[in-house]
């Protein structure tokens, strides 16, 4: 019986399910098939994936982009493909246009590139390295790597945490030593084929990792870069590398709302945070499977001391800690690391906590933590921090995590260790810039004030989750989410046959219509505007 498993197994994969196949034809009607000169025409790069609600974004971006420079659309595969096996596959599936080959053909993609470092790339790497090597004095070295004025060392940094499943870098390691060489071969390859092709722009699903290395050289040519999924979409340029960092303009986007949408808009992020601070899962985090608010599920958390109480709420160690950009750290393990010396130095009463949802690996690092730093104590991960605040937390910290919004709507002072975070425009967080400044903080904990305006909250609510609209592509991507069974079936194929449901001729002329004029703007982020109209009060209350 199991070989006969195997067998259909095998079959399984080489199936075409009926929401593709519908998909495909969808497309095929919407994205009319025009010949182009396959060796003389400009070049459009759409990272190929299997994030199929992302599909239907790349569709329309690649399409409007393909008109816009009469270009041919090529997909490529955003990892490098080594090892004959691997090669081999990738071939076998572009040829016999499996997905997403197909998908991708369907939406006008007509060539497929295999990312794939040759010899001459690798010799180029090795020539340089020794220098490089020499260079990284401090994990800070490792984030500033740049190569012909491109920086690319915060993506290595975040890859080989990501791949390797390591909390921190040690340099010294033949393991990184081998990772450095192979990425710096990677960066080679692009700088090559940006060199001889006429690539006029690119489109990528990560502004982080080594997957966004195209990304950046093409920033640095001046190319049309962007990142694009089914909520949103980020043109990026030279100053600002990062999708998500427009929440550095938020108030001066909030001042120019009409004064109708601004006071409704506050109001219903009030009402928002309430929902979040009573338990309810994924208000606004659609991904989320677990709250951290809600009723005490432990006994007393806090104990009783007249020594100020400190709260360290962790980040993944291995998920991309340059989202932002850089900060005060390079790495989450390193910011702990930090505070575990600042706790022998002072006479305070450290908690440390992590997300319910924790990744695995993230509970074993921490416990190591805690092992070698017994100023802390642990709080179990669902503990809610209703309870936590209420049993008499005074101070709470953070890089860059959703607390620090959070705690200010609770009266809690939060400290980032980071201007890069998306509290950064306000006043209601402490944003550090430097190791020093943080420690002088940290050491004088009682006297630290924080003048916290629950108006600057719900404002900074308002502009993250509601002003940025999710609904470029579906009418209420929430009740999408919903209705299809939760955050992660929208990468099933599932999905295609709910587009085609919702799509109709208007609809498809609007998004085309909308995407010409974002792409011919300066505008950083795609929003209401270039669909010709602004937000309204119906935005801001369907039901999330």
């Amino acid at each position: 019986m199991s070989v006969f498993r195997k067998i259909k197994s095998r079959l399984d994969q080489w199936r075409v399910s009926e929401h593709v196949k519908r998909y495909i034809i969808l497309n095929n009607n919407m994205f009319p098939k025009i010949k182009t000169n396959q060796e003389k025409s400009s070049i459009i790069l759409m990272e190929l994936n299997l994030t199929r609600s992302a599909h239907i974004s790349y569709s329309y971006l690649s399409n409007v982009l393909k008109d816009k420079y009469n270009a041919n659309i090529v997909g490529y595969s955003p990892l490098a493909i080594r090892g004959i096996k691997n090669k081999i596959s990738f071939c076998v599936r572009r040829l016999t246009l499996r997905e997403p080959f197909n998908v991708y053909r369907s939406f006008n993609c007509t060539r497929f590139l295999m990312v794939s470092p040759s010899r001459k790339h690798r010799n180029k790497a090795k020539s340089i390295f020794e220098s490089v090597y020499a260079s990284l004095s401090s994990k800070r070295d490792i984030e500033n790597i740049t190569i012909d004025g491109v920086k690319i060392g915060d993506l290595i940094y975040d890859t080989y945490l990501m791949e390797k499943k390591l909390p921190t870098i040690d340099v010294s390691t033949k393991i990184f030593q081998d990772f450095l060489l192979d990425s710096i071969s990677i960066y080679y390859y692009w700088d090559d084929y940006f060199n001889i092709k006429n690539v006029k722009a690119i489109n990528v699903s990560h502004c982080v990792y080594n997957i966004a290395i195209p990304l950046r050289i093409a920033i640095s040519k001046n190319i049309d870069a962007f990142q694009a999924n089914v909520t949103h979409l980020y043109k990026l340029t030279p100053s600002e590398m990062f999708a998500y960092n427009d929440f550095k303009k938020f108030p001066e986007i909030f001042s120019s709302l009409p004064n109708k949408i601004r006071d409704d808009g506050l109001e219903e992020a009030k009402r928002r945070i309430e929902r979040r601070f009573s338990g309810e899962v994924g208000v606004d985090m659609s991904y989320s499977s677990k709250s951290a608010y809600g009723a005490p599920r432990h006994a007393t958390l806090i104990k009783k001391s007249p020594r100020p109480k400190i709260l360290v709420a962790t980040h993944c160690f291995f998920d991309s800690p340059h989202s932002y950009g850089d900060n005060v750290f390079p790495d989450f393990y390193e910011w702990l690391e930090f505070l575990g010396k600042i706790s022998e130095e002072t006479d305070y009463d450290w908690y440390i906590k992590t997300h319910p949802d924790y990744l695995p690996g993230t509970k074993d690092i921490v416990d190591n933590f805690v092992s070698r730093y017994p100023r802390f104590q642990l709080l179990p991960a669902n503990s809610s921090h209703l309870q936590i605040i209420a049993e008499g937390i005074d101070v709470a910290l953070t890089v860059y995590g959703t607390l620090g919004f959070e705690y200010a709507a609770l009266g809690i002072p939060v400290i980032n260790a980071s201007t890069n975070n998306p509290h950064t425009a306000y006043n209601f967080n402490i944003h550090v810039k430097s190791e020093k400044e943080y420690k002088h903080l940290l050491s004088d904990i009682k006297n630290i004030s924080v003048d916290i305006d629950k108006k600057e909250i719900y404002e900074y609510y308002f502009m993250r989750f509601i002003f940025n609209t999710e609904g470029i592509f579906f009418s209420n991507y929430q009740d999408m989410i919903e209705r299809i069974g939760g955050y992660y079936n929208q990468f099933n194929p599932s999905i295609y046959s709910y587009w085609e449901h919702e799509l109709t001729k208007d609809k498809h002329v609007n998004i085309i219509n909308a995407i010409e004029k974002f792409i011919n703007s300066n505008d950083f982020r795609m929003n209401y505007s270039h669909f010709g109209r602004e937000i309204s009060l119906h935005d801001l209350n369907y039901s999330k």
